[in-house]
């Protein structure tokens, strides 16, 4: 690996140590093709920003943070490799924490990253996150939500199309001959509301009867322990007054698996008894048995684009003036034999 300089970088181009700055950072003094021209050789020599230079120069430390529920859910790791990449991409430094769904720790958390003089944080809030903390937070730094974004910040918010994603599934379990759907959410959680109502429209546009017994809130405050056993007494005693075969829509990751390893427990047949599907990212849908139907979200896409967000907030020089945006990614459904005949 090269550790060439700018001033050797700017040598070996024939111009000058400015010009190759600007052109590095974008500048519109300089053109399109010597742009290009420097890109080009510094990718070569494999050209790195003097980080410390550049943060004594913007008052910039060049370090921004992730904070999520769990490192080990799927899908939240994944937003974490987005945003790992893009930070990467941009000469940034990426540090990471996690909630464990606990507002508390997530307080304690943005306040080490403050006093660790961090440029920004990307959040996915945690279940009853303290929305007033998050608000004086971002007061003195920028805080870009993404997933779990139906919370009154004015920031960028990065997201998927939830209730659509839900409508999906369940028009998938009605499409398979079920009628009598439950659907398993997280009790606090952000996406959950949309997701409810994207099984209710769904089953209107079919003229099913709505059920309110048939929607389960999970407390996702406890332990996993808990969960589990709790998750367990729920699904028996559903079966118990469910005499014909059902459908099962999970919200989340750790719902949707959870809920298959349960049911296999149980000894219920699956699809045949239960046909389930549900938001999961996980990388072994496909090799579970059986192989788990599911609705797929773009994280890796979600963390990236909250990355790229974060740092159009912190390197803007009104925060003020920036227009926020949400940004709505679609999700896609995968039918797998839990769910098909």
């Amino acid at each position: 690996m090269s550790n060439i300089t700018l001033k050797e970088l700017a040598k070996k181009l024939g111009i000058s140590i400015s010009t190759v700055s600007k052109a590095l950072n974008d500048s519109f003094e300089i053109s399109d093709e010597t742009k290009q021209r420097v890109r080009d050789m510094a990718d070569e020599y494999d050209y790195r920003p003097n980080i410390l230079a550049k943060s004594l120069k913007t008052g910039r430390s060049n370090t921004i943070a992730v904070i999520i529920p769990y490192l080990a859910n799927p899908f939240q790791s994944q937003i974490l490799e987005g945003a790992q990449q893009a930070a990467y991409e941009r000469n940034y430094k990426l540090v990471f924490m996690q909630s464990r769904e606990n507002a508390d720790l997530e307080r304690d958390s943005l306040r080490t990253l403050h006093q660790q003089n961090i440029d920004g944080v990307i959040i996915t809030p945690s279940a009853n996150s303290d929305l007033k903390y998050l608000k004086q937070f971002h007061q003195n730094c920028p805080l870009v939500l993404v997933d779990r974004i139906d919370f009154e910040l004015d920031t960028f918010k990065i997201g998927v199309n939830n209730e659509k994603g839900a409508f999906d599934a369940t028009q998938h379990l009605i499409d398979m001959g079920r009628k009598d759907i439950v659907v398993l959410c997280g009790m606090n959680i952000g996406v959950s509301q949309k997701r409810i109502a994207g099984y209710k429209k769904a089953l209107l546009a079919n003229y099913i009867p709505e059920k309110v017994e048939n929607i389960i809130q999970v407390d996702y405050g406890q332990s996993r322990e808990d969960l589990i056993k709790n998750l367990t007494n729920i699904l028996a005693t559903k079966l118990k007054e469910h005499k014909g075969p059902i459908g099962l829509l999970g919200t989340t990751d750790t719902l949707t698996v959870s809920a298959l390893g349960i049911l296999s427990k149980l000894g219920v047949s699956v699809p045949e008894q239960v046909a389930v599907i549900g938001f999961a990212n996980t990388e072994v849908a496909e090799s579970l048995n059986p192989s788990l139907s599911t609705i797929i979200q773009p994280a890796f896409d979600i963390g990236y684009k909250g990355v790229e967000k974060l740092i159009e907030l912190v390197e803007s020089k009104n925060r003020s003036q920036v227009d926020f945006d949400t940004t709505i990614l679609d999700t896609t459904i995968i039918p797998r034999r839990s769910s098909t005949a």
